[in-house]
């Protein structure tokens, strides 16, 4: 990727993870590190620093969706959640392949907004380095949190395979549970208004620019 290229920059931490084992929280991040590690998205590699705590790159327009997946495996692998704070703008400084050490506007958005996170009760929020679309996009994600606030783990298995299954069949067979299962998951998780966050989301990201 190119310096100073408008990116997405995903900050966050693990919710109440002190209720955590050394091997769960571990279990968590290896599910986590193989959910990403071949998404043709990500630009540098999700890294966990202080324990609970993490930090990924991807492209701009696939930011939101790498948050609700995280959060759907964090889910159904532990039955947690994160605070998950997205950054959208310049990436200055790039330390290939390690992203805890690399700069810029993106990062410096997302890692202010985290601080103020956990006293608000949020799950996810996005800072942009457009002022002009901030408020439409600010309020589409707090939409969609609450929707993945009513999440089960049992969903959440079904949820995260969407993006990397072609059909309910396939989710099925890889979780070896039956098609009215799949079915169900997807109707009573609201997946259908997370699908049109997602599309408002990379459109109003194309506007944004261009």
């Amino acid at each position: 990727m190119k310096k100073k290229e408008i990116v997405g920059v995903l900050t966050g931490d693990i919710k109440n993870s002190s209720k955590l084992s050394n091997e769960q929280k571990s279990f968590v991040q290896s599910e986590l590190f193989n959910y990403f590690k071949d998404k043709t998205y990500v630009l540098l590699p999700l890294k966990f620093y202080r324990g609970d705590s993490f930090q990924l790159m991807v492209t701009k327009e696939k930011a939101a969706l790498a948050a609700l997946m995280i959060e759907a495996i964090l889910l159904h692998v532990s039955g947690k959640f994160a605070r998950i704070s997205i950054g959208i703008g310049l990436a200055s400084k790039i330390k290939k392949g390690n992203v805890l050490q690399s700069e810029g506007e993106a990062f410096l958005l997302s890692g202010h907004q985290l601080d103020k996170m956990k006293e608000e009760n949020r799950l996810m929020k996005i800072a942009l380095s457009s002022d002009l679309f901030q408020p439409i996009l600010s309020a589409a994600f707090y939409l969609s949190e609450c929707i993945v606030k009513g999440w089960k783990p049992g969903q959440a298995s079904v949820l995260a395979q969407i993006p990397v299954s072609k059909t309910q069949k396939e989710i099925a067979e890889k979780l070896k549970i039956s098609g009215a299962a799949v079915s169900k998951a997807i109707k009573t998780s609201n997946w259908a208004a997370i699908e049109n966050f997602l599309n408002v989301y990379e459109v109003t990201l194309k506007m944004i620019y261009p």
